[in-house]
């Protein structure tokens, strides 16, 4: 796991869109971890299927938009002073008050508290919310069932008309 290369990654997957949005196209929200390998590899892939969906107009990645720009772990210790954790709060939560609809992605057994943080707070301010949920183990109810639809496959946000976000009930095990 190396947040620099993630970002680097995640700015060429941006970068290299292709796709273009259609009229009404939404913009999105992605709150997702990035502190281990696996919510690594999903964000990856969730962003690559986002990006790639033609009623998705943009999509706001917070690691992509830390306070002054920097990732918070240069060194490879999570250690953010102050200032930066105030300001990148702030940053997200302004993102989730201006785009459309937020997607959180979360893994069973190990959910990003930031990422329900997220969901939850979007669910306060009316806006759909898409969860794309992983693993086998039970997800706490509140982030299974406080989402307006869900998916187990991020290759499935290709097909969302986000236009036109469709509810859909979580199938798995909740506690």
């Amino acid at each position: 796991m190396n947040t620099v290369d993630t970002m680097v990654r995640l700015q060429s997957i941006y970068d290299n869109r292709t796709v273009k949005p259609v009229p009404g196209a939404k913009t999105i929200y992605l709150g997702a971890g990035w502190f281990s390998d696996q919510q690594e590899k999903t964000l990856l892939a969730v962003a690559e299927a986002l990006l790639d969906n033609e009623t998705v107009a943009d999509v706001h990645i917070p690691l992509l938009n830390q306070a002054n720009g920097e990732p918070f772990d240069l060194n490879g210790e999570f250690n953010p002073e102050f200032k930066w954790s105030y300001e990148t709060f702030n940053s997200d939560v302004s993102a989730i008050q201006n785009t459309d609809i937020t997607i959180g992605v979360l893994t069973a057994g190990n959910e990003d508290s930031g990422t329900a943080y997220e969901l939850g707070y979007a669910h306060a301010l009316g806006k759909p919310r898409v969860g794309v949920f992983f693993g086998d183990e039970p997800l706490n109810l509140m982030t299974a069932l406080g989402v307006t639809a869900s998916v187990d496959d991020p290759e499935k946000l290709r097909l969302i008309d986000f236009r036109h976000v469709m509810a859909t009930q979580f199938e798995g095990k909740v506690m």
